[in-house]
């Protein structure tokens, strides 16, 4: 930012000479006038003054290869546009993601954009470290008020805005048609025509698919124990229970509600209605009747799977049911070497067009790229009503997982008594009161 000051103060004085070297004053001062009024009306005025003075953007992601190269191709484009503002995207595995970004975050030596999970977000934002852009909403051209607002609830704090998410896929019930017609049951989206899928349903049908014996299983929930958050919290949720107080300052899990979620999964163990915890068994192989999953592994079953499926929405359970909403969103670090580009660049890669591109990848943020004809009809199938009843139309009823700064800590000891639950070493109520204790004091 110091060679933006000089270069900056080197056309103030350019400016000067000019206007000493004679001239019509009146002219001068009418022209001065109109160069300030064009650099008001610009997006960045600071931006559109930018010289050419070469400007290196580093963007932080932890996707494939594929996803890669789609934003090295946006970084191309932007190139075109801004000769002088290149972009390096930085892979860095999903593993690591968190814990690496956090030391380059304390060291100064963050990339300029990251992408940020809803997990990772109360960490930096809380503890200062990203940049308010809540300018963007100020930007017409940018069209804010697209973005789906249930999507942006993680990125506010105290009326600013810390990011702005580009995948915010809802969960859905993956069926086998074939399983299920072979059992004479009628499917999830069935009873869910018929107002009755709940998870009493969804268990009877688990128990009726499963010949464990045959290695076939009614459902899967989840893979292991230390990914519990995916789908017990929507479970937990359905039953009427909660992980925190509302404003995280008290755990809230120790309760009946949360209990008999937990049991009916454990349930679901004990029958071998779900395969054993850490087993490799996934929807593809056709030994599934359902999987809990985000509807964006439609697109990897679509050429993977041999056999008749089809989504269904999550069923409902004591307290109806709360559409979990994970995101990957972008967000700007306050240390960033060039925040003004950076936030450019941000707003380039997330605008509406662009948006469209990356819903290769992920469920849109943008409803008027959610809801377009060339979304919704880019696949056959699921059809797009499909699609709309068990995704898309509950995202903006969708609710943010809960998170923490300590959150890492917290999963920790929410895995270590489930895994006690689930062996049988201590009751579901014990492990609830174990979980309280030790992870109360982490919200402090």
């Amino acid at each position: 930012m110091k060679k933006y000051g000089l270069v900056l103060l080197s056309v103030v004085l350019l400016l000067g000479l000019l206007s000493a070297c004679g001239g019509n004053g009146k002219n001068n001062n009418g022209a001065a006038k109109a160069n300030k009024e064009n650099a008001n009306n610009t997006p960045s005025a600071e931006v559109a003054a930018e010289s050419k003075e070469p400007v290196e953007l580093e963007m932080s992601v932890w996707g494939s290869d594929a996803q890669v190269a789609l934003y090295d191709e946006l970084a191309e484009e932007y190139n075109k546009l801004h000769p002088n503002v290149t972009v390096k995207t930085t892979v860095i595995p999903w593993a690591d993601y968190q814990q690496k970004l956090a030391i380059m975050a304390a060291t100064k030596t963050s990339p300029d954009i990251v992408w940020i999970s809803e997990r990772m977000i109360p960490q930096f934002m809380n503890g200062g470290q990203l940049l308010d852009i809540s300018s963007v909403k100020e930007d017409a051209a940018y069209a804010f008020d697209d973005i789906i607002p249930s999507t942006l609830t993680a990125f506010e704090k105290d009326g600013k805005l810390y990011g702005i998410p580009f995948s915010t896929p809802p969960q859905v019930v993956f069926y086998n048609k074939n399983l299920f017609e072979a059992n004479g049951l009628k499917s999830p989206m069935q009873l869910y025509e018929e107002g009755n899928w709940t998870y009493d349903e969804m268990v009877k049908a688990s128990e009726a698919i499963s010949k464990p014996q045959e290695g076939v299983y009614g459902v899967k929930f989840i893979q292991n124990s230390s990914n519990w958050s995916d789908n017990l919290i929507p479970l937990i949720w359905a039953m009427g229970g909660e992980i925190f107080n509302e404003d995280t300052t008290q755990f809230a899990m120790n309760t009946p509600e949360t209990a008999k979620a937990i049991n009916l999964f454990k349930g679901l163990l004990d029958k071998k209605a779900h395969p054993s915890i850490g087993e490799q068994l996934t929807f593809d192989t056709g030994k599934l009747g359902m999987a809990f999953e985000n509807v964006t592994r439609t697109s990897a079953y679509r050429d993977k799977v041999d056999f008749e499926w089809d989504i269904a929405p999550l069923p409902e359970g004591d307290h109806g049911v709360k559409m979990p909403i994970g995101f990957g969103g972008y967000s700007i670090f306050k240390d960033a070497e060039y925040p003004e580009e950076a936030l450019e660049y941000l707003k380039f890669i997330s605008n509406k067009e662009n948006a469209a591109k990356v819903a290769e990848f992920f469920v849109p943020q943008r409803e008027s790229v959610l809801y377009s004809d060339e979304y919704l009809n880019k696949f056959p199938f699921p059809t797009v009503e499909t699609m709309k009843v068990a995704a898309y139309d509950r995202l903006a009823k969708g609710t943010i997982r809960p998170s923490h700064p300590n959150w890492v800590k917290i999963d920790e000891q929410v895995t270590l008594n489930l895994d006690a639950i689930l062996l049988g070493s201590t009751t579901t109520e014990q492990a609830l009161k174990n979980m309280e204790d030790s992870i109360n004091p982490l919200l402090k």
